[in-house]
C-alpha cells in the first residue's frame, strides 16, 4: 500500500501538481508536527481539499465518492460498530449495485483491516474517496442519526433523568458543530421543544429539535462545565470551559468555548462561541486580498511605528486579520504584546494578555502599563473609549507599531469616528498609516458549482451595465450538495478596502475634511477600490455570488 508521504510527493510533482521545494517544505514540516502530507499542503495553501482528493483518486486508484447506485441499507450499515468506523476513518454510504459494502474515506485503508471489515459485513468492501471536511460532516451526521434513533425509543423523562445520555448529547452536538465549522451553538426552549441552530458561515441554521425534558438537564451540563451557578436561571451568566473529545480526532487540539446564557420566556437560552485552539493563525496572504492590495497591507504592517486600523461589523474577521499580521511579524528579534477581551487565539512567541475591564483597571490603563513592556508593536483587541484611543495614537507616533480595530462600515469614515471619539485630528493624521476595511462572504461550494452565463439584470446588480454585455462572464452557484448540506456555499471569503496615507490624504484629516471628499481623493490620486467593487471581481473570480456580496455591503 502506497502511504509513504515521499512517494505521494513525488506523484504530485510527476504531475506538475507541486514544486519540489513544496514537497521538501511539506516533509520538513511534517517531521516536526506529525501531520498528515495533505492536511499540511493544503494548510499551507499548496492546493485546496478538493483538488488533493482528486490527486489523492489517482495516486490510490480509489474512485471519487458517486452516490449514484448506493442503496441505503441501515441493516447493512448497522453491521459495522461506530467504534470500528470511527477508528478506521470511514463512514458505511450502503449497498453498491454488486451487493457490496460502500464506504467512504479519505485515504487508503491497511489490507488487513478492509479484511476484517469484509468478513464482519460478510460481503465485499469497496471505498470511495471524499475531502476530508466532508468526510468529518458524515462521521458527524451519523453518529447524530444513532443519537436520534435512540431519542425518539427512550421515553424522555427517563432520557433526561440519565446524566450519561445528557452529557453525551452534549458532546455529540458539539462534536457536530465542530466538523460543520460552526462558530456558534444555540440551544433555544420553546413551547414543545428545545430547538439547536448553529451558525455556519455567518449564517444560522436548524440542526436539531430535541425534546423539552432535555432542556434544564443540558443547561446544568453546560453551566458545571464552565463554573456557572447551576441554582441561578434569572440572571444572565457568562463561563467558559475547555472541550477535548475522547476517541475522536480533531485537526487541533481542543476547543475553546465562550458560554453566555440568557432567561427567555420558556426556559434558559445558552449560546456557545467555539474557538478552535490553534497554535497557527490563517496567514495574511490566504484571507482572500487581491495581489496588489496584500502588497500595500504587507509594506504598510512593516513599518517600524505609525498604527493599522482593521474596521468592519461584528463577525467580519477583524481579530483572524490582526492574528494573520501578527504571525507575519513574530521573530526573534520582535517584541510583540497584545491586549484582548478575550484572547480567541493563542500565539506562540506573542506575549497576549486578557482583560476584563473594570473599576481597577481601564483598557487604557492596561495600555500604559504595557508600554513599560519594551514592545515593538502593541495590537489592541479594540478602540472603545477617548483615553484608550489617546494611549495608542501617542504609542503610535513615539516608535510603536499599533495594530487594532474599530466598528465602521468603511475605512475612509473611521478618521470621522476616531475625531468622534475625541481624538485630536492632526494625531490621528501623523499616527494612522493605512485603514483597511472589510467583510466576509460565502463562497461558492467547489463540488456543486455550475456556471451559466451572466444576465443583463445580474450585470445591473453588479453595476456593469454599461461596461459589459451579457455572457461577459460566468456567474457561478452552487446546487446544493452533501459537502455544502444544500446550501450551495462552503467557507468564507473577504472583501477588502485599503486606504494608505498620502500627504494629501494627512493634510485632509488634519483638517477634518468629510469621509466622501477623502474618498473621492483615494478614488481619483491611490487607486482606492470599495468593498463593493472587490466584491464584484470576486464575483466575476466565481468565488461567490452577486447576491453574497449585495448581502454584506448594501446598507
Amino acid at each position: 500500500m502506497r502511504q509513504q508521504p515521499e512517494r505521494l510527493g513525488e506523484f504530485l510533482v510527476r504531475r506538475g501538481v507541486l514544486a519540489r521545494e513544496a514537497v521538501s517544505a511539506i516533509l520538513e514540516e511534517q517531521r516536526r508536527t506529525r501531520d498528515p502530507f495533505g492536511q499540511i499542503a493544503v494548510r499551507r495553501g499548496y492546493l485546496d481539499e478538493e483538488s488533493l482528493t482528486e490527486q489523492l483518486a489517482g495516486f490510490t486508484q480509489i474512485p471519487l465518492l458517486q452516490r449514484e447506485g448506493i442503496t441505503e441499507d441501515a441493516d447493512l450499515i448497522a453491521r459495522v460498530p461506530r467504534a470500528m468506523a470511527e477508528k478506521l476513518g470511514v463512514v458505511p454510504l450502503g449497498r453498491g449495485e454488486r451487493q457490496e459494502l460502500v464506504c467512504a474515506c479519505n485515504g487508503p485503508l491497511p489490507m488487513a483491516a478492509l479484511q476484517s471489515l469484509s468478513k464482519l459485513v460478510n460481503r465485499p468492501v469497496k471505498l470511495q474517496l471524499v475531502p476530508a471536511s466532508l468526510l468529518g460532516k458524515m462521521r458527524s451526521e451519523a453518529s447524530l442519526r444513532d443519537l436520534d434513533t435512540r431519542i425518539q425509543i427512550r421515553d424522555a423523562d427517563a432520557m433526561a433523568e440519565d446524566v450519561h445520555f445528557v452529557a453525551e448529547v452534549l458532546e455529540k452536538l458539539l462534536l457536530r458543530a465542530v466538523r460543520l465549522d460552526a462558530s456558534d451553538l444555540h440551544l433555544e426552549p420553546g413551547r414543545v421543544e428545545l430547538l439547536v441552530r448553529i451558525r455556519v458561515d455567518g449564517m444560522l441554521q436548524i440542526t436539531e429539535r430535541l425534546p423539552l425534558q432535555l432542556q434544564d438537564k443540558l443547561v446544568s451540563r453546560i453551566k458545571v462545565l464552565a463554573e456557572l451557578d447551576i441554582a441561578e436561571k434569572r440572571m444572565p451568566q457568562d463561563g467558559a470551559f475547555f472541550f477535548r473529545p475522547e476517541h475522536v480526532h480533531l485537526p487541533f487540539s481542543g476547543i475553546n468555548i465562550r458560554v453566555s446564557s440568557l432567561p427567555v420566556v420558556y426556559g434558559e437560552k445558552v449560546v456557545m462561541r467555539l474557538l478552535p485552539s490553534n497554535e497557527s493563525a490563517i496567514g495574511v496572504g490566504e484571507l482572500g486580498m487581491a495581489a496588489a492590495t496584500l502588497e500595500v497591507f504587507k509594506r504598510m504592517a512593516s513599518r517600524p511605528h505609525g498604527m493599522v486600523l482593521v474596521t468592519g461589523p461584528t463577525g467580519s474577521g477583524k481579530s483572524t486579520t490582526l492574528y494573520g499580521l501578527m504571525q507575519m511579524l513574530r521573530s526573534e528579534t520582535t517584541n510583540i504584546t497584545t491586549l484582548e477581551d478575550p484572547v480567541e487565539l493563542k500565539l506562540p512567541g506573542i506575549n497576549q494578555t486578557q482583560i476584563v475591564a473594570g473599576p481597577k483597571i481601564s483598557f487604557a490603563g492596561a495600555l500604559r502599563s504595557i508600554l513599560r513592556q519594551d514592545p515593538d508593536v502593541i495590537m489592541v483587541g479594540e478602540i472603545r473609549d477617548r483615553a484608550t484611543i489617546e494611549v495608542a495614537l501617542q504609542a503610535a507616533i513615539t516608535g510603536h507599531l499599533v495594530l487594532t480595530t474599530l466598528h465602521t462600515n468603511d475605512a475612509p469614515s473611521s478618521f470621522t469616528r476616531l475625531v468622534d471619539m475625541g481624538a485630536e485630528s492632526f494625531l490621528v493624521a501623523t499616527s494612522v498609516l493605512g485603514i483597511l476595511a472589510q467583510r466576509l462572504v460565502r463562497r461558492v461550494c467547489p463540488l456543486c458549482r455550475r456556471g451559466r452565463p451572466v444576465s443583463l439584470a445580474e450585470l445591473r446588480l453588479l453595476g456593469l451595465e454599461t461596461t459589459e454585455v451579457e455572457g461577459a462572464f460566468a456567474i457561478q452557484r452552487g446546487e446544493g450538495c452533501d459537502h455544502c448540506r444544500g446550501t450551495g456555499y462552503t467557507g468564507r471569503v473577504g472583501l477588502f478596502e485599503l486606504l494608505e496615507m498620502d500627504e494629501t490624504l494627512k493634510q485632509m484629516v488634519a483638517e477634518r475634511e468629510p469621509a466622501e471628499r477623502l474618498r473621492r481623493h483615494a478614488r481619483e490620486q491611490l487607486g482606492f477600490r470599495t468593498l463593493f467593487e472587490d466584491g464584484v471581481e470576486k464575483v466575476r473570480q466565481g468565488m461567490t455570488t452577486p447576491e453574497e456580496i449585495l448581502r454584506v455591503t448594501m446598507n
